[in-house]
Parts: C-alpha cells; sequence; structure tokens
C-alpha cells in the first residue's frame, strides 16, 4: 500500500515537471552544443599558425563596409566611457566589459551590431593606431564576457546565436588572437576560452539546422568557416569544415549570381555586397588551396562589370529593393591580381564607373547611360522589374525608375529601411517605389512581370514591360529617353474592378520641388546644381495629383539618406485602374537640352492603346512629338525625326533561364530544411508561467481539500489531474506551440 502511495506521489509530482520539460526542450536541444577539449598542443601550434602576414591581411577583412567611419580613436574612446552612437540612432549604453541585458536592448540594427562583436574590432583598431593598452584590455574583457555568457546559455537571447551574428563574430576573434597570440599579457587559460569560443561557433555555422541557405546570409557563414579555418588551423577537422564550405557555396552559386553575373537579391547595395563577398570567397580559396572553378571566376567577373555600371560617379548607388542612400560609398573590396584562379589579397576597390548602357532579362534590370560627350551631361537611367519570389531584400518595386543625371539623384525608390521600425513594412510596399499598383495592393500579391521590348539607337532608350497580377490586374510601363535631357514615361492599366491605381514618384531628399507654370508641372531643383528638371504629370479621365512631404498615412514621401530615413518630396497620382493611361515627362530646362522653354503642358496627342500613340512636349522653338506605333519608337524634333525599332523578348528562354535558378534554390530548400518549430522563447516563458501558477493553484487546492474532506476522493482527484496535466500538455506543447 506505501509503495503504491509512494508511486502515486511520485507520478502526480512528475507529469508537471514532465510537461515543463517538454516545453523547452526542443529549443534547449537545439541550441546545445558540447564544448569542444582544446590542448595546450592546439594553443601552441596556433600561436605560431598561420603566419603573422596571413592574420596581419585576414584581420583587415570585413563583411561589410558601411561602418568604416566607426573604426577611429575617438569613437573607441567613447565606447570606453560606456557610450556609443549607432548611426541613425539615439545614444546607446554599453556596460562594459560584459553585461547580458545588452542583449535586449535598444533597436534591431543596434542588437545585431553589439552581436556581431564590431565593438571590439573598434577598439582592436584604435589599439593598433595607438598602442594604449586600456583599448586591448577592454576588447580582450568584453569578448571573454561574450565568450562565458555563450557557453554557459541554455536558450536564444536578443542575436546571440543568430547565423548573421556568428559568422561576422568570428572574424572579431580572429582579430583578437592576431592581437593576443603574441601579447606580453598572453595567459593559456584565456587562450583556451578563447579557442572554445570559436569551435563552438563554428559548429553553429557548420549545422545544417542552422544554415541559412537561401541569401547571403549563408555566403557569410561559407565565408566564416574558411576564415576560422585559416586563422585557427590547429582546431579539429579544419579541412572537413573548409570542404563543407566550398560545397554548400557551390549549391548557393546557382541561384546566388545568374549568369550575367547580377546578384539575385533584389537590390543594387547587395549586389555590391556580392562583390565582396565573391572576392573574399577567392581569396580563402587560395590561401586554402582550393581551387576556384571556372563557372564561378566568370560570373565574379561579370559581377565587377554590373557593380560597375551600377555606380554612379558621385559612388551612389541606384535604390532600389535594400539598398544604402548617400554618395561617396565605398566600392567592394576585390583582390589584386589574378591569375590562374589564383587571387592575391583585397587591397583594392572598385570605385571606377563604367557607362555603359545594358538590360540584365534574367535578372530584371536595364541600365541606360547617355551623355558621354560632356561628362556635364552624363546620365543613368535604372529600370527595375527584378522579381524572384521568396528571394532576399525584395520590396514591391517592379516597373520603378531611378534617374540620377548631371551629378544628382532626381527620382528615387525610398531604398534600405532599418529593420524592426514600424515603417519597415511600409517601405517595402508599393509606396516605397515609383512602380504603378493597384491601391492597397499587398507587398506579397501573386504577380509576374515580362520584359516585352527594348531597344537603344539613334539617340533613343525605349524598354517595355507588362506586370500581371493580382487576379485580372494588369500594368504596363514604357520608358524612354531621347538624348541627353528627356525622358517620358507612360503607363496603363488594366482591371475588372473598381479598383484604382497609384503611382508614387519620390524625389531625392536634398530635392526640392517647386510648383511649375501649369497644373501638373513641377520644377525640381539642388542647392549645389544648376540644372532644373522641370516634370510633368498628367493622365486619363479621372486622375488626380497630390503632393507628400514625410508623410506616415499614407506612406509617402521618404528617402533612406546615409545614416536614417529623410523626408522627401513626392507626387502622387491617382486614377480608376480600368483602361487607364498616366505621363511623367522629365525635361531639363536648360540650353543643352532639345530646346528652348516649354510653352505648354505637355499632353497626349494621340492615344490608341499602349501601342499606339503620341506624346507631345510644346517648346518655344518647337515641338517634341515621341510616338509609338507597333514596334516603332519615333522622336520629332526641331525638324528631324529619330526612331528605332523595338527588339521583341524571348520570355521563353528567359522563363527557362529563372526556372532554373528556382529549381536550385528549391533543392537547396529540401536538402537544408529549417527546423519544424519557432523558438518562440517567450511563448515558452509564458506557458511556463501558467503551468506554475497552475501548479501552485492545484496544490493549495488540494491541501484545503484534504484538510476538509480528509482522504475521500483524494486519490481519484489526484489521478483526474495527471489526465488533465497530460492535456494541457498536449495542448501547450504539441498543439499551440506549431502554431507560434
Amino acid at each position: 500500500m506505501k509503495a503504491r502511495s509512494l508511486l502515486c506521489g511520485i507520478a502526480y509530482s512528475t507529469v508537471p515537471v514532465l510537461v515543463l520539460v517538454a516545453i523547452w526542450y526542443t529549443v534547449i536541444a537545439r541550441y546545445y552544443v558540447p564544448s569542444p577539449t582544446i590542448t595546450h598542443e592546439m594553443i601552441e601550434q596556433g600561436r605560431q599558425l598561420p603566419s603573422d602576414a596571413v592574420l596581419d591581411e585576414l584581420s583587415t577583412y570585413r563583411f561589410f563596409d558601411d561602418e568604416n567611419r566607426l573604426f577611429t580613436v575617438s569613437e573607441a574612446e567613447k565606447i570606453l566611457r560606456g557610450e556609443f552612437v549607432y548611426p541613425g540612432e539615439a545614444p546607446q549604453s554599453i556596460h562594459l566589459p560584459f553585461d547580458p541585458q545588452d542583449l535586449d536592448q535598444g533597436s534591431q540594427n543596434w542588437r545585431l551590431f553589439h552581436a556581431r562583436l564590431i565593438i571590439p574590432r573598434i577598439l582592436l583598431a584604435a589599439y593598433r593606431e595607438t598602442g594604449r593598452e586600456e583599448f586591448f584590455s577592454t576588447a580582450r574583457d568584453l569578448i571573454l564576457g561574450w565568450a562565458s555568457y555563450e557557453r554557459r546559455a541554455l536558450i536564444p537571447r536578443g542575436d546571440l546565436w543568430f547565423d548573421h551574428a556568428i559568422a561576422e563574430r568570428v572574424l572579431a576573434l580572429a582579430e583578437f588572437w592576431n592581437v593576443y597570440r603574441h601579447h606580453p599579457s598572453f595567459d593559456a587559460d584565456v587562450a583556451e576560452t578563447l579557442f572554445v569560443f570559436v569551435a563552438r561557433s563554428r559548429s553553429f555555422l557548420a549545422d545544417p539546422a542552422f544554415y541559412y541557405r537561401l541569401s547571403n546570409h549563408g555566403v557569410m557563414q561559407d565565408l566564416a568557416l574558411w576564415h576560422v579555418s585559416l586563422v585557427f588551423p590547429t582546431l579539429p577537422e579544419a579541412s572537413r569544415y573548409s570542404q563543407l564550405a566550398f560545397e554548400r557555396l557551390g549549391k548557393l552559386m546557382g541561384f546566388y549570381v545568374d549568369e550575367q553575373g547580377v546578384v539575385l537579391e533584389h537590390s543594387a547595395g547587395y549586389h555590391k555586397t556580392g562583390v565582396q563577398f565573391l572576392s573574399l570567397a577567392f581569396r580563402y580559396m587560395t590561401l586554402l588551396r582550393i581551387e576556384v572553378p571556372q563557372e564561378w571566376r566568370q560570373k565574379f567577373e561579370k559581377a565587377k562589370e554590373v557593380y560597375a555600371r551600377l555606380r554612379r560617379p558621385d559612388g551612389s548607388l541606384p535604390m532600389f529593393g535594400d539598398t544604402e542612400g548617400g554618395a561617396h560609398l565605398p566600392g567592394p573590396m576585390v583582390p589584386v591580381s589574378e591569375q590562374g584562379g589564383l587571387y592575391g589579397p583585397l587591397k583594392r576597390r572598385i570605385e571606377n564607373v563604367q557607362p555603359h548602357s545594358d538590360v540584365y532579362p534574367i535578372a530584371g534590370y536595364s541600365i541606360w547611360w547617355n551623355g558621354f560627350n560632356r561628362s556635364e551631361n552624363l546620365s543613368q537611367t535604372v529600370v527595375a522589374w527584378s522579381y524572384f519570389p521568396g528571394f532576399a531584400h525584395k520590396h514591391a518595386d517592379e516597373l520603378s525608375v531611378l534617374l540620377w543625371a548631371r551629378g544628382q539623384t532626381w527620382w528615387t525608390n525610398v531604398g534600405y529601411w532599418p529593420y524592426g521600425t514600424v515603417e519597415r513594412r511600409e517601405a517595402e510596399s508599393w509606396n516605397g517605389s515609383n512602380a504603378p499598383h493597384l491601391t492597397g495592393e499587398s507587398v506579397s500579391s501573386p504577380r509576374k512581370v515580362e520584359l516585352l521590348g527594348e531597344g537603344r539607337g539613334d539617340g533613343l532608350s525605349f524598354i517595355d514591360l507588362e506586370r500581371r497580377g493580382p487576379e485580372g490586374y494588369v500594368v504596363r510601363r514604357q520608358v524612354a529617353q531621347a538624348g541627353d535631357g528627356l525622358w517620358v514615361v507612360v503607363d496603363h492599366s488594366l482591371e475588372n474592378s473598381k479598383g484604382q491605381t497609384t503611382t508614387l514618384w519620390t524625389a531625392a531628399h536634398d530635392i526640392e520641388i517647386r510648383e511649375g507654370q501649369f497644373s501638373g508641372s513641377y520644377d525640381l531643383t539642388h542647392p549645389a546644381n544648376r540644372s532644373v528638371l522641370k516634370t510633368f504629370v498628367f493622365g486619363s479621365s479621372g486622375a488626380s495629383i497630390r503632393e507628400y512631404r514625410g508623410s506616415r498615412t499614407p506612406f509617402a514621401g521618404w528617402q533612406m539618406a546615409e545614416a536614417a530615413p529623410q523626408p522627401a518630396p513626392a507626387i502622387m497620382i491617382e486614377q480608376p485602374a480600368h483602361d487607364s493611361w498616366a505621363v511623367a515627362v522629365w525635361l531639363f530646362d536648360d540650353p543643352r537640352t532639345q530646346g528652348g522653354k516649354v510653352t505648354a503642358m505637355p499632353s497626349m496627342h494621340t492615344w490608341n492603346g499602349p501601342e499606339n500613340w503620341v506624346v507631345t512636349v510644346p517648346l518655344a522653338s518647337n515641338t517634341i512629338q515621341l510616338s509609338r506605333e507597333a514596334e516603332t519608337i519615333s522622336l520629332r524634333a526641331s525638324g528631324t525625326m529619330s526612331s528605332l525599332q523595338l527588339i521583341k523578348a524571348r520570355p521563353q528562354e528567359v522563363d527557362g533561364k529563372v526556372a532554373e535558378i528556382m529549381a536550385a534554390r528549391e533543392r537547396m530548400k529540401k536538402e537544408y530544411p529549417r527546423p519544424k518549430f519557432d523558438d518562440a522563447v517567450e511563448y515558452r516563458f509564458k506557458a511556463t508561467y501558467f503551468c506554475i501558477a497552475l501548479l501552485v493553484s492545484q496544490e493549495m487546492f488540494f491541501l484545503i481539500y484534504r484538510r476538509k474532506f480528509s482522504s475521500n476522493g483524494y486519490g481519484l482527484l489526484r489521478g483526474l489531474s495527471v489526465i488533465a496535466w497530460l492535456v494541457v500538455g498536449t495542448w501547450l506543447v504539441v498543439i499551440r506551440m506549431p502554431l507560434i
């Protein structure tokens, strides 16, 4: 009888404990990494291998260069005072040497910045420049604090185990080792702690469950594995991890860069990042004596050319997708030499411009350069229609047009809006670009874009694009450039319902827009630029025009500047979606263009559909007439006529190439499936608190019950409570948790 009572008592208390264990088991098991054994020989050999020259070179490498301006002695001194200002954000307090509370503080960008261990790298850079030991010792203590916490942690917190953070973190650990292995304060116990931290990080980077295999994050993880193999060659199985990185990157290359050299991440900024990543990859492979495949080398050479065509003379980039704002941006670091597949150190930046026009039908971009005869006439027109569903850094911006001319960005998209902010989702939406769209259309609406035709010649450039979806919505955009100073954009939409088409033309944040001489006309100026871009916006019956600047409802009139979003002037045109057209005309108002002042509002002289129309621009000296008749584009001005024949696109060829890219991505998804459950740490804590409260309430009930009713029915109620706990556990863990 006593034995039975004992067993029942154990069952009564064990089941609630098992429920609590079940709540946390999957997440703890997922992040559990056994700490390896680090021997004295590993450390001592690591003090000699690799050579100082190799370590010095690798210590200069960074995955991203947008934070270079932070690597100064003055910033390091602020860190010593426990202060730091992340660009574009409020000052942030740092609790030195390490406080796990900092993992949860600040914005999403700040938390990632902190977890990447950029702060120790800033301190180490200041130490190398000044020799001040306080910079070194603070960096050491900060790294050791991170190492100690990471080793003991059971559940994820902040970006502690975020793949991007770990990938860049090992670069900081490697840079510290470069200094520490010869430092007078060298201590074997500290070195062991560092080696364990590196080895644990390597395990996370190599784990298939943590491999973010569908974007540049996967590339970073592979680069980090190579970096560890080079800097810590005495860690066990260095060659196996190097081979793993090579194999995984090979699979990624099938959909990371297309055959024309375009990085398929919907962003000029991330194209630049891709060029730098491939540069690092090829240098790592050379140092590790891994042969770089010929196909990779060819894609790399083309990717460098694409970047040089995207880059403007002022160092800015066209802001489609997640592209950073500002001018004078550093170009990607590339090897100084390449012979027979062997790549030298990364000591040169691509900061030259190749003003060559080209179209990239697979990736979905067109780049026009004009005005070669005079540098002050130089212009770049980019049209973006790239859309690879599920690929990274995508904004709803298909059919958008980005104009840089006369040394200045005029028309743009929003660009890279900080993650973790309220407006991030809006910035990714259609009003974050100047693409025509259904009013209220979802970012993820089902749709497909097709290049119908394009051509360049006789002073004309022209492209014709069509987007279908969602449902019966069809929108077509035709963009023309004539000479050095005239652009015409013709939009046409069809839709069965009573929906509205919206187009939001956003100028650069440093542009001033003033209303022009006519209704729907505007003068765009810049304080440091003498040029005036005359803009005319008009449409078919029912069109309305409004102006915005820094509006949050609706989201309109924003551009990402160098460090933070800035209000920008914007012009919104709305009109019925069914069989409506809209036109935007841009014309530089100076003697260098086709001639004279605009004397009347430009107009749609003839409209017989999207393949038969005439737009006129009345000038003092003549009338410019741009027309389309079937596949012929014509420009009449000053008694002369220019024309070109559109080259019809071959959608079957493009669709076939896109299908190959998507198939490569699907194979990667199947080979590296994501975990079937989410971390859901907040939910698990809530479930734990609920179970504890339930257990306390239950025991209080049974305590009162036994005092009032003795033992009558007590065993039955206890048995029912066990069943109830099983039901609660099943609900919390098996049913509810997968829905989080």
